[in-house]
């Protein structure tokens, strides 16, 4: 068996090398994509499991026509305020959010409903203290229309 020439060993260390470089390229595109598409838009849908929880949670609180235990109505007020928060800055986190929502629409609401979401669970906020809360009923079922969660459960 003959030595290898210096061709042969040109061939060895540049294959290795262009294994070497595009593992590292496909890590590296791997952990971008990952970090500034993947985990914003599940951050994303983080944030509406919570507030279709809220709804269900904080159900007395929204649709009971008396005011009631001021200590659950504030927890009820500051879920809703800080899902209306999370909502905004999750928006503003997911790229090409408006492709996104063109090319996956079962899994993000356009961004004009998104946003106009963001106000409504700001209205819930405070709607939680009113004593005729028949308005928070209008204002959930249009919020359930905005972020596309269907029907709400009566």
């Amino acid at each position: 068996m003959a030595l290898h020439t210096v061709d042969d060993l040109t061939k060895i260390l540049l294959t290795s090398a262009f294994t070497i470089v595009g593992g590292v390229l496909v890590f590296v595109m791997g952990q971008l994509l990952a970090k500034f598409l993947i985990e914003p838009l599940h951050e994303f849908r983080k944030v509406l499991g919570f507030v279709r929880f809220a709804f269900d949670f904080f159900a007395p609180e929204l649709y009971t026509p008396v005011p009631g235990d001021k200590e659950r109505c504030d927890k009820a007020s500051d879920a809703f305020r800080k899902a209306s928060a999370d909502l905004a800055s999750s928006l503003n986190s997911v790229p090409w959010y408006d492709l996104m929502s063109r090319l996956f629409p079962k899994v993000l609401p356009p961004r004009a409903n998104a946003s106009e979401a963001v106000k409504w669970l700001r209205n819930l906020a405070t709607g939680v203290y009113k004593a005729d809360r028949s308005v928070n009923y209008k204002i959930v079922h249009k919020l359930y229309d905005l972020l596309g969660f269907g029907t709400p459960q009566e």
